[in-house]
């Protein structure tokens, strides 16, 4: 009977996917085989689809097999599924002998049952453990580490692997206990790789072959360390799939939804509906009691009646116009100054921004009573925010997050320097593509920022934006921070090609990285149960409770009426690391003042630094900064 281990559906998704390995309890290691799950046919695969193809676009086509460009019109072949159970195997089914006089290793990685004996068979003395150290490549190639033949007898029965007493694998040395060969060594090379290793004269898919020797290499590594396996995680705001199906059928849904961010429309997103917009305007159907009441005065000629009806048809008319999608879009477009295709890019993120706004029953702090008894000290939570550039501080208590994850790479994260892997297709469900995912119902802190406080910022430190040509000038200056990251690599180091947007992404993740660590200390929870989610084209990130369970359930809420304007006051005053000055020399950013766990920051805690917000040095930038809560601005 096999074993088994209880881990939650967040391990799952970070720690247990198919193909890695893992130490199982009892020290045996093993490999996830498969992921066995509930298909979640309830969560908006649209819009998950198009936040994997934004992160994946990072490689080039053809170092992501299964995760093509247009990965919308390849939908079916995916499948969202809930992990319910985990399948795995024992691999490597290579031992070694830890008898060091001996060291024999025994491959039976082709053998279906193991030996029973666990002592060695050879020394009788020694006890077979398996060998924690296995070969991996850029493709994805993982294979144990097998005993090589002997150039002098031929044969790998008789190989022993002596570490020489050194934890560095270069130190280590294939040895044959034959007779006959005398201890003959040899160092450990991985050999080429078999998956994606082809003869000169073999013409490889998507041309991903290495293209040297050198890059066909595997690596050597002990199973469980990080470069054998870099699962590719994302995560997004659950948009409700069947109450917005006939606005996600407009062509130009992004628009919308960004005239619905700049106030332009303020039709709700559920009223769009694509067949209506198309239909024969019917303008009778358009007429209140109160218009029928108003025409049918008994004061009025029939002349005057049909004058007035006639008017009345034509201004509902083109009331329904202006209201039309394409209409609005248009607005968009000129009120902007910003093309519609980039509209098209960058709409599920506005999406985002406005949606727990609209169905999340935000409580907003801007619009509270400066005496309201919801909130304590609402009227100095107020002054502090407005005195720290925000915005916008809003709870947020229907947060549906959903942690996605789609695949993987080994030995290297850096696109293109290695495959990034879909996940093996799915026996039970025709062979589709599984994407593992959890969906987490969670309170949040909704936070923007000033957009006219970021400009003035911009320009107290030597940036003159250029505004896009929009009518509306106020309009124009927020769409400039849309047009800003347009191909930009949040996801590395952003350097002084691209000042601005360093200038304002820095900002906005080191505000919310201190948001994230104060609110730790105020409610009691360790920081990894909080996690930001940025939304850098709208100046505006929130920070969310990722566990289900426990003591985080609720947090957020209680902060936000009890402890707010001390929390604020406590992120202001977060100038200071323990391991200043050497800190605030380097990069104003380490562990111990801004970094947080991976499963709270999706940004690799890169670009970050105190720097932005309290000011001083930015070493990417070469440039002394003031910082955002400086008071003179």
């Amino acid at each position: 009977m096999g074993r088994k281990m209880n881990r939650g559906k967040q391990q799952v998704l970070f720690n247990y996917l198919p193909g890695r390995t893992f130490d199982f309890e009892g020290g045996v290691i093993s490999r996830v085989s498969q992921i066995r799950g509930l298909q979640r046919n309830d969560l908006n695969i649209r819009m998950l689809l198009i936040k994997i193809q934004e992160e994946a676009r990072g490689w080039d086509e053809q170092f992501r097999p299964g995760l093509p460009d247009r990965i919308l019109d390849d939908a079916s072949k995916f499948i969202l599924l809930e992990p319910k159970n985990v399948d795995a195997e024992l691999f490597p089914k290579v031992f070694w002998c830890d008898n060091r006089i001996c060291g024999r290793v025994f491959d039976y990685s082709n053998r279906d049952n193991l030996p029973q004996q666990a002592t060695c068979s050879v020394c009788r003395t020694g006890k077979l453990l398996q060998l924690r150290f296995v070969k991996i490549h850029q493709c994805g190639a993982l294979e144990s580490l097998s005993p090589p033949l002997c150039q002098q007898c031929r044969s790998p029965n008789h190989m022993a692997l002596d570490t020489r007493g050194s934890e560095r694998i270069s130190n280590f040395r294939w040895v044959c206990r034959n007779s006959q060969c005398n201890g003959r060594k040899a160092s450990l090379y991985p050999g080429l790789c078999r998956v994606c290793h082809q003869p000169s004269n073999t013409q490889q898919p998507n041309n991903t072959q290495p293209t040297n020797r050198r890059e066909s290499e595997m690596s050597i590594e002990v199973h469980r360390a990080g470069r054998t396996y870099y699962g590719q995680t994302t995560t997004l705001l659950n948009i409700p799939r069947r109450q917005l199906d006939a606005f996600f059928n407009l062509p130009d849904w992004g628009a919308i939804a960004a005239a619905k961010f700049f106030g332009i429309t303020n039709r709700p997103l559920e009223d769009f509906n694509l067949s209506a917009a198309n239909q024969q305007i019917n303008p009778s159907a358009s007429y209140s009691d109160a218009d029928l009441d108003a025409l049918m005065s008994p004061n009025k000629s029939p002349e005057q009646i049909v004058a007035e009806i006639q008017a009345l048809r034509q201004q509902r008319q083109q009331e329904q116009q202006q209201h039309a999608p394409d209409a609005i879009a248009q607005q968009l477009i000129t009120q902007t100054g910003v093309p519609l295709t980039t509209w098209r890019q960058v709409g599920q993120e506005i999406l985002e921004t406005i949606m727990p706004l609209e169905n999340g029953r935000p409580k907003k702090l801007f619009e509270l009573p400066p005496t309201t008894q919801e909130i304590q000290n609402a009227q100095v939570a107020q002054q502090t925010a407005q005195s720290m550039g925000l915005a916008q501080l809003d709870l947020v208590t229907d947060f549906p997050m959903i942690v996605a994850t789609y695949g993987y790479t080994r030995a290297e994260t850096t696109p293109n320097q290695c495959r990034l892997n879909p996940f093996p297709p799915e026996r039970d469900h025709g062979g589709k593509l599984p994407i593992y995912v959890d969906k987490v119902q969670a309170d949040a802190l909704l936070i923007s920022l000033n957009p006219d406080r970021v400009h003035s910022w911009l320009q107290r430190n030597g940036y003159q934006p250029t505004m896009p040509n929009g009518s509306d000038p106020n309009i124009a200056r927020r769409a400039y921070f849309v047009q800003l990251f347009e191909d930009v690599p949040l996801r590395e180091t952003l350097q002084g090609d691209s000042p601005e947007a360093r200038m304002v992404f820095g900002l906005l993740h080191t505000l919310s990285h201190l948001c994230v660590r104060q609110a730790a200390l105020l409610c009691g929870l360790d920081r990894t149960s909080l996690s930001e989610y940025l939304l850098p084209r709208t100046l505006t990130f929130a920070i969310y409770c990722n566990h289900r369970f426990g003591a985080t359930i609720g947090a957020l809420t209680a902060l936000f009426e009890q402890s707010l304007a001390e929390w604020l006051n406590a992120v202001r005053n977060a100038r200071r690391c323990v391991y200043d000055p050497v800190c605030r020399e380097r990069e104003s950013s380490c562990h111990a003042c801004t970094h947080l766990a991976e499963t709270s920051c999706r940004f690799f805690n890169l670009n970050l630094g105190r720097s932005f917000l309290f000011g001083g040095q930015d070493r990417s930038l070469d440039k002394n900064l003031i910082g955002y809560l400086d008071p003179s601005l």
